[in-house]
C-alpha cells in the first residue's frame, strides 16, 4: 500500500513538473511573438528618422480622422481651379461655421497625430500655399472675421519679387496677430526629389527656415513639400532642421497612426461646390472633378 502511494507521489509530481515546463514555454513563445510584432511595426517608420513615439495606450479623440484643406491664390482668373472666387471661399467657412467645425492650428494638429492629444469635435485644418498678396488682403481679413486660425505655406525667396506676392512687413503683422501660422514651403519651390544633390535639398529646407527666423522671429515646425514631391533624404533633412510634420498633396484625410512626414491633405479648388466640399469633409474616397 505504502509503495503504491509513493508510486502516486511521483507521477504527480512529473505531471506537475512538465505542466509548469510547458507553460513556461508557451510564455516565452508568446513574448518571443510580441516581440516580432513590435519590430515589424517599427518597420513602418522610414529608416534613420527619429520621430515621436507613439502612446499605445492613448484613445484618440478623432477616429474618422482630420480634414487639412489645401488652398491657393483667391480672386477671379475664370479656367484656373487653383484660383478660388473670394465668394466661393466665404461659402465654404459659413459652411465650416454653420456645422460645427473646428479649424486648428499645426501644433493641435501635430500633437493629435504624436502624441494622441484630445481634438474638439469635427476638426478641420485650413491651409494656403505660396504667399499670395491675396492671403493678405481677402484670407487673412476674412478668416479673422470668422475667428478661424489658419496656416500659410510660404515660398519665400517670391516675398516682395514675384507677382502678386506679399511684402515682408505684411507677412510680419500677420504673424504677429496670432490668428495665422506662417511655415516652410522652401525657398523657390523645386520639386525637391528632382535635386541633383543634398546640399540643394538642405538649401531650399535649411534657407527657408532661416528667412522665417529672421525676417519674422519664427521658429518653424511644419512644412508643405512643393508639388507635394519629396524622398527619404528630403525627410531626414526635415528632422535635422527642426521640421516636426510635413504635408504632401495626397488626397485624403490625417488618421490615427499617420506618419508626420507624409501627411494628406484635401484640395479645395474652384470647381468644388458645396455638395462636393461637404464630402470632401467628410470622406477620404471623395469624388474628383
Amino acid at each position: 500500500m505504502c509503495c503504491l502511494k509513493d508510486i502516486l507521489k511521483k507521477a504527480i509530481f512529473i505531471i506537475l513538473a512538465i505542466s509548469v515546463l510547458c507553460f513556461s514555454g508557451c510564455a516565452m513563445n508568446n513574448s518571443n511573438e510580441q516581440d516580432n510584432v513590435a519590430q515589424n511595426n517599427q518597420k513602418v517608420l522610414k529608416p534613420g528618422v527619429a520621430v515621436p513615439k507613439r502612446d499605445k495606450n492613448v484613445k484618440y479623440s478623432v477616429p474618422e480622422g482630420v480634414s487639412v484643406l489645401m488652398y491657393h491664390m483667391i480672386g477671379d482668373i475664370p479656367g484656373n481651379d487653383a484660383v478660388m472666387t473670394e465668394k466661393n471661399l466665404r461659402m465654404q467657412m459659413q459652411y465650416l461655421k454653420d456645422n460645427g467645425y473646428h479649424p486648428i492650428t499645426m501644433q493641435e494638429l501635430y500633437d493629435y497625430v504624436s502624441k494622441g492629444a484630445a481634438l474638439p469635435e469635427k476638426p478641420v485644418c485650413i491651409t494656403f500655399d505660396d504667399g499670395y498678396h491675396d492671403s493678405y488682403t481677402i484670407v487673412y481679413p476674412m478668416m479673422k472675421e470668422f475667428n478661424f486660425p489658419w496656416t500659410l505655406f510660404l515660398i519665400t525667396d517670391d516675398v516682395g519679387k514675384a507677382y502678386n506676392r506679399m511684402t515682408w512687413e505684411e507677412l510680419k503683422e500677420m504673424a504677429d496677430s496670432n490668428t495665422v501660422t506662417i511655415a516652410n514651403h522652401t525657398l523657390s519651390h523645386p520639386k525637391l526629389h528632382n535635386l541633383s544633390s543634398r546640399k540643394e535639398k538642405e538649401n531650399q529646407i535649411e534657407g527657408a527656415q532661416k528667412a522665417l527666423k529672421y525676417h519674422l522671429n519664427i521658429d518653424n515646425a511644419w512644412i508643405a513639400y512643393p508639388y507635394g514631391d519629396y524622398d527619404e533624404e528630403v525627410i531626414d533633412i526635415c528632422v535635422k532642421a527642426g521640421i516636426k510634420l510635413a504635408l504632401t498633396t495626397d488626397a485624403g484625410r490625417i488618421h490615427e497612426g499617420s506618419y508626420p512626414y507624409e501627411l494628406k491633405r484635401v484640395y479645395i479648388g474652384n470647381n468644388v461646390d458645396m455638395h462636393h466640399f461637404a464630402e470632401r469633409l467628410m470622406k477620404d474616397d471623395y469624388s474628383t472633378l
